[in-house]
C-alpha cells in the first residue's frame, strides 16, 4: 500500500521515471504484485504524460501479474498511439496483446484499430480486421461499417465503399445512416462522378435517411468543381427548402464554383447572401475571392477584400492569400504597392515564402529596379528559401542587360551554395529608379 501510495504521488508531480523505477522495485524485489486498478491507473497516467511505450509495457505485463484490465485501459492508449502518427505501432500492439491473450477485445478495440489504418490508407488492412472480428464474438457496427465506408472512399475505391452499403441496405441488420451515405455521395464527388453521387443521395432520401448539412455541401462543392452550377445552385435551393441552414463551407463552395467558371457577379451575389443568413466569410471564402479577382488583373477589387480580411481578428495572415495581390501588382508595374503589402504582411507575422520572393524578384527586374531585386534575392536565399532555376536564370539574364556581369558571378556563387554574408545593400538612391528591361 505505501509502494502504490507513493508511486501515485509521484505521477501527480510529473515524476513518471522515477514511479516506474519505484514500480519496478515493487514488483522485482519487494514481490508486491500491483491490482488491476492501480496499474490501470499507472498506464493511464504515463499515456497522459506521453510516455506512449511505458504504458503499453505495463498494460502487456497485466496476465504476469494476475490482472485482468478492462479492454477500455488498451482501447484508449491504442487510440494515443494513433493519434500520435504511430499507426503501425498500435497494430502491433493490438495483435501482440490478441495473440498472448492478454485481453479481450470488444467492438470499441476494432473501431480504433480499422480507423487507424484507414486513416494511413491501408484500407486491404481495414478489411481484414473486420473480417476477423467473428473471432472474438464481435459483431461489426453501425461506427464500424462508417468507418470502412469512409476510408474505402478516401482511397479511391469508392466502388468497393458502395458495395459495402448496398450490402448494409440488403441484409438490413446493421442499417447504413447519414454518415455511410454521404461518405459515398463524397468519395464520387472527389472524382467528378456526379450523377453517381446524385444516385446515392436519392437512394438515401428514397430509403427514408434525411440528408444533412455535410451531404448538401458536399454535392454543392462537387457540382461547383465540375462547373456545374445550374445543379449546385438547385441542391442549396433543395437544402434550403428542407429547412437545412447553410453555412461558411455552403457559400464558400458556391462562391468557388461561380468564381472557377469566371461568373464573379453571381460569386459577390452570393457573397451578399452570407450576411441574410449572419455568416461571416472565412479564411478559405477570402482567399477565393481575392484570388479570383488578382487572376482577373482586378487589384483594385483584391486589395478592397485583403483589407476587408485584416479587419478580422479572428483571421490568422495567410501567406498563400498575400502572394496573389503582390504578384498582379508586380505584373501591374506598381511595385512600390507590393512592397507596401510586404511589409504589412511582415508586420502581421506572416513570413513570406520562395513563391513571394520569387514573384517580388522577377517584378522588380521587369521595372528594371535590379537594387531592389537584389535585395530580395539575398533575403531570400537568408531566411532559407532555396531559389529555382527559373529565378536563377531569369535573375541572370536581368543582371546581364542591365550590365552588371559581377553580380552575375556573386548570384551563381549564392545560388551554388554559396554564402552571401560579404554582398553589401545597395544604396537608397538606386533602389527606387525605374528602368525598363525585358526580362
Amino acid at each position: 500500500h505505501s509502494y502504490r501510495y507513493v508511486i501515485s504521488l509521484m505521477c501527480q508531480s510529473g515524476r513518471h521515471t522515477d514511479a516506474l523505477q519505484l514500480f519496478d522495485q515493487m514488483t522485482d524485489q519487494s514481490g508486491y504484485f500491483p491490482n488491476a486498478r492501480f496499474l490501470s491507473f499507472l498506464s493511464g497516467s504515463c499515456a497522459t504524460a506521453g510516455l506512449l511505450d511505458a504504458a503499453a509495457a505495463l498494460l502487456s505485463k497485466a496476465s504476469q501479474f494476475g490482472c485482468s484490465i478492462e479492454a477500455y485501459a488498451y482501447n484508449k492508449l491504442m487510440g494515443l498511439f494513433i493519434g500520435r502518427g504511430r499507426v503501425q505501432d498500435a497494430v502491433a500492439l493490438f495483435e501482440g496483446w490478441i495473440q498472448g491473450r492478454v485481453y479481450s477485445p470488444d467492438v470499441w478495440s476494432f473501431n480504433v484499430v480499422i480507423k487507424g489504418v484507414c486513416k494511413v490508407g491501408d484500407v486491404q488492412k481495414a478489411l481484414e480486421l473486420v473480417e476477423r472480428m467473428d473471432e472474438f464474438g464481435c459483431s461489426p457496427d453501425t461506427v464500424t461499417h462508417n468507418i470502412l465506408v469512409n476510408g474505402l472512399c478516401r482511397a479511391k475505391e469508392v466502388s468497393k465503399g458502395r458495395e459495402v452499403l448496398r450490402r448494409l441496405q440488403r441484409d438490413g441488420v446493421c442499417m447504413p445512416n447519414v454518415v455511410t451515405y454521404t461518405s459515398v455521395i463524397s468519395g464520387y464527388c472527389k472524382t467528378g462522378r456526379m450523377e453517381d453521387a446524385m444516385a446515392v443521395y436519392d437512394d438515401m432520401v428514397a430509403c427514408g435517411t434525411s440528408p444533412n448539412l455535410v451531404t448538401y455541401n458536399v454535392l454543392i462543392n462537387g457540382y461547383g468543381k465540375a462547373g456545374n452550377m445550374g445543379s449546385a445552385v438547385a441542391v442549396y435551393q433543395q437544402m434550403i427548402l428542407r429547412r437545412c441552414l447553410p453555412d461558411v463551407v455552403t457559400f464558400s463552395s458556391l462562391i468557388d464554383g461561380y468564381c472557377r467558371c469566371g461568373q464573379l457577379d453571381d460569386a459577390m451575389k452570393i457573397w451578399a447572401e452570407m450576411s441574410q443568413y449572419h455568416i461571416q466569410p472565412n479564411a478559405h471564402t477570402f482567399c477565393i475571392i481575392i484570388h479570383t479577382f488578382c487572376k482577373q488583373n482586378r487589384s483594385g477589387e483584391a486589395l478592397h477584400f485583403l483589407k476587408k480580411m485584416n479587419m478580422r481578428t479572428d483571421i490568422a495572415p495567410q501567406v498563400f492569400i498575400y502572394n496573389p495581390v503582390i504578384d498582379v501588382l508586380c505584373k501591374g508595374g506598381k511595385v512600390d504597392e507590393a512592397n507596401m503589402i510586404l511589409m504589412e504582411m511582415e508586420e502581421k507575422g506572416c513570413r513570406p515564402d520562395k513563391y513571394t520572393y520569387t514573384i517580388l524578384i522577377i517584378g522588380h527586374c521587369m521595372k528594371g529596379r535590379i537594387a531592389e531585386a537584389i535585395t530580395f534575392f539575398h533575403k531570400m536565399v537568408e531566411t532559407g528559401c532555396s531559389p529555382d532555376s527559373i529565378v536563377v536564370n531569369s535573375f541572370i539574364s536581368c543582371l546581364l542587360k542591365s550590365g552588371m556581369p559581377g553580380e552575375v558571378d556573386h548570384i551563381m556563387r549564392i545560388a551554388a551554395g554559396g554564402a552571401s554574408s560579404s554582398w553589401k545593400d545597395p544604396s537608397p538612391v538606386t533602389q527606387s529608379v525605374d528602368i525598363s528591361v525585358a526580362v
